[in-house]
């Protein structure tokens, strides 16, 4: 079942246009991944579809809401959660802090033993400070923040990047375990292997435009694709 679809989506960052026309759709309890080289307008669409910019023009509704023209707060509330690339988390206080803050923006929080199930190893490091954790246990609470205000579609930007292979491998199994829960992912990652071992659907986006979307098992049967649009990263 559809749980966001975006269609004709044209954004601007002044007077620069980076979306052509993009349209795509989501579906439930499934893992996508957005593909393309550096400058594509992988993370543009992903703070257009959040609410963080403004599409010019097009239509994007999630779970049957127009959601286009709502301000970030509103949509992050009606369960779809941008978890940017840079994190964002506090570095300050504790661990377990960090998720309060985020339970007290939710209208219907998870449980702090549900999101420790799911990352013990933040349940180990739970009274640490933000900034004593390493550049994976910071991204497993930007994604612990998101699933404790009971996301139902989480959208990741690069959340792989300069992490080492073991950490890669848990938050891969992370957002898996996380789709047969009933949530929804959709990551822009520059780690194409990773992506698309993860992911069972993707979109390629090149020069603002979707140049290919399918399963991930197709786009790999197409080297002309691939090395074309992803080159090396391939």
């Amino acid at each position: 079942m559809s749980l966001l679809k975006a269609e004709g989506l044209n954004t601007y960052y002044g007077d620069s246009h980076i979306l052509f026309d993009v349209s795509l759709e989501i579906n439930e309890n499934e893992v996508v991944a957005l593909l393309g080289r550096n400058g594509a307008g992988k993370s543009t669409l992903l703070k257009t579809l959040a609410g963080a910019l403004t599409p010019k023009s097009g239509t994007i509704s999630f779970n049957g809401t127009p959601i286009e023209k709502m301000p970030a707060h509103e949509i992050a509330r009606l369960g779809l959660q941008l978890v940017p690339e840079e994190r964002r988390i506090i570095g300050g206080i504790t661990v377990h802090e960090n998720l309060q803050l985020a339970a007290m923006t939710a209208k219907a929080p998870l449980s702090y033993e549900e999101i420790y199930r799911t990352f013990p190893r933040l349940d180990e490091r739970r009274t640490n400070k933000g900034r004593e954790l390493s550049g994976g246990e910071q991204q497993m609470v930007a994604i612990a923040r998101a699933m404790i205000r009971d996301a139902k579609l989480i959208l990741l930007d690069e959340p792989f990047e300069g992490l080492a292979p073991l950490i890669v491998r848990d938050l891969m199994g992370v957002c898996q375990e996380l789709a047969r829960q009933g949530r929804t992912i959709v990551v822009v990652e520059q780690n194409v292997k990773a992506a698309l071992s993860m992911a069972s659907r993707c979109y390629l986006l090149n020069t603002g435009q979707v140049v290919f979307s399918g399963t991930s098992e197709e786009l790999q049967q197409k080297p002309e694709i691939t090395n074309r649009y992803l080159g090396a990263a391939a």
